[in-house]
């Protein structure tokens, strides 16, 4: 959850470039996907689910988490190519609080 941990206070009183707020940063990276996956993972059931009803058979390739869904039609017969159809997404979020600065700089 988004919420007052991540305030820009909490980041100022962290410091620039510190081990702290870097953690901080990354701690909010997850509360992001998390929250990104939550709405992802419903839209990509329904495209799922819509292209199945026009002959797909698409299954999770694997339990979806946070940043990684994936689904595969899986071939039946002994002389198919063992996938016909893959469709996943891969969500990248990235933070940081004056990460990609030199605080000798400032």
């Amino acid at each position: 959850m988004i919420d007052s941990r991540f305030s820009a206070s909490r980041f100022e009183e962290l410091g620039l470039d510190t081990q702290e707020s870097r953690r901080l940063a990354d701690l909010l990276a997850d509360e992001i996907q998390t929250e990104l996956h939550n709405v992802i993972a419903k839209r990509m059931e329904e495209i799922r689910e819509s292209l199945n009803r026009m002959g797909h058979n698409l299954k999770p390739e694997y339990p979806p988490k946070p940043g990684d869904i994936s689904y595969r039609d899986e071939a039946t017969g002994d002389d198919d190519y063992p996938c016909r159809l893959r469709i996943g997404v891969d969500t990248v979020i990235s933070t940081g609080y004056a990460h990609l600065i030199d605080p000798d700089d400032q």
